[in-house]
């Protein structure tokens, strides 16, 4: 029987992976290098980036950065680099590569991170199982979620929804008074990115601050579908009534999960 061969996709990804794997062990700076996003969290795919972490002290980060694009260069010119600035986490650097003639949609998505930083990017719950390239001082593993530090920031964040969502709404509504739906659309955003995480703390609580990410697999398809009837409203017309719905939902789904807190011993 002849063997199947390996798709483009995942060839390709593969490849990206080795050319970067030997520069990056060859600087004596750079103490771990692993991989995250989908590899680490079991939703590899033929549409995943490569997400690589790789921890470095701050001071080494632009020999980092210059060893990954000479190495991604050798296979393929780098047509768009996009440096992170500023980043979304303290102690790291981030910059996200596209390649012609790469697969479509892929893209490679290096972070630096600083050793003082690393902890928070291995939480099993919220990161999943890191693939570990190399890691010369044998620290770079999946470790359990903080739970009492994560449930104050839940705490914290389910308090300001509950103070930040009537102004929100009063500001929609104001915007679609003047007849300026598009200026209410900015207002509205905010409302339903304060739904989703709602939801997110009933779903999905180790994530819930994850945005639309990962909403496909975490949420049930009921849920899914209230928030694209949400999340795509057709016309300024419906919006005025799409406020007024999420506003409803939103308060229903803040009481839930406060009654939900305070059921618990």
């Amino acid at each position: 029987m002849t063997a199947r061969a390996e798709p483009v996709e995942a060839a390709f990804r593969r490849r990206v992976i080795d050319a970067l794997i030997a520069p990056l062990r060859a600087l004596n700076a750079v103490e771990a290098v692993w991989e995250g996003g989908s590899a680490a969290t079991g939703r590899l795919d033929a549409f995943s980036d490569v997400d690589l972490c790789i921890v470095a002290p701050p001071e080494a980060t632009g020999a980092v950065f210059d060893a990954v694009e000479s190495a991604l260069a050798a296979i393929a010119p780098i047509e768009h680099t996009w440096r992170v600035d500023p980043p979304a986490f303290r102690d790291m650097a981030q910059r996200f590569y596209l390649l012609a003639g790469a697969p479509p949609f892929f893209a490679v998505d290096c972070s630096v991170l600083a050793p003082a930083g690393v902890a928070q990017f291995l939480e099993r719950e919220r990161h999943g199982e890191p693939l570990v390239y190399f890691d010369r001082g044998g620290r770079v593993r999946a470790v359990p979620l903080d739970r009492d530090a994560h449930e104050a920031r839940r705490r914290a964040r389910l308090e300001q929804i509950g103070q930040s969502v009537p102004v929100y709404a009063l500001l929609a509504r104001k915007e679609i008074a003047r007849k300026r739906a598009l200026e209410a659309l900015g207002f509205y955003q905010a409302l339903l990115r304060a739904l989703v995480e709602l939801l997110g703390m009933a779903h999905r609580p180790e994530r819930f601050d994850f945005g639309l990410r990962y909403v496909h697999g975490d949420f049930p398809p009921q849920v899914r579908d209230r928030l694209a009837h949400f999340a795509f409203v057709p016309d300024g017309d419906t919006l005025a009534e799409r406020i007024e719905e999420i506003v409803a939902a939103i308060e229903a789904q803040r009481a839930a999960v406060t009654a939900s807190i305070h059921a618990v011993p």
